[in-house]
């Protein structure tokens, strides 16, 4: 009898550290792969610097910025969603960016809290002072993912963030130019 519930209490011990380690090993896949997102958005907005809507035609996708991230965003297929006002009301000075919501190439410019997206991008332009000559601003990139395990979404509430380089003079459709 006694080796009988030791054996139980070892096979709970193993089990335990089993579902321990699975975990985590999805969560740092799932975090790592947020990072991947982040990136290939940072890259993208910097390629064109800002945001170009109107490639050089409507079948292309060469100069069409959101095109080219949801052509990115389809082939790792990334398809994690979050609430951007709820992440950027805690990351910005709300005097000095807008901020858009995206899912695939639809977007919404000053999107509600509650309404879920792709990924988020905020503009913040670089002067308080709107009278400056030099016209900057960067963008933050806020991706969302979740703990997941096969196609079973555990967690959602995480999120990575990214800033690209100050873009001067920036060619900005989504939010109209600086």
């Amino acid at each position: 009898m006694r080796e009988s519930i030791g054996a139980a209490w070892l096979m709970i011990i193993f089990m335990t550290f089993i579902v321990l380690f699975s975990g985590y090993l999805a969560f740092s896949i799932n975090y790592s792969k947020s990072f991947r997102v982040k990136d290939g958005i940072v890259e993208r907005i910097q390629k064109h610097n800002g945001i170009k809507l109107y490639g050089d035609s409507i079948y292309s996708s060469s100069g069409n910025t959101l095109r080219e991230i949801d052509n990115f965003l389809a082939e790792i297929s990334y398809n994690a969603r979050g609430d951007c006002v709820r992440f950027a009301e805690a990351e910005a000075d709300t005097d000095r960016y807008q901020l858009a919501g995206v899912n695939g190439t639809a977007y919404k410019v000053g999107p509600a809290r509650g309404e879920t997206y792709n990924y988020c991008l905020m503009k913040i332009s670089s002067s308080n002072s709107p009278s400056l000559a030099i016209n900057a601003a960067y963008y933050k990139v806020i991706v969302f993912f979740s703990l997941q395990i096969g196609n079973i979404s555990l967690f959602s509430n995480f999120h990575t963030t990214g800033v690209t380089q100050t873009l001067y003079y920036p060619k900005d459709d989504l939010f109209g130019y600086s």
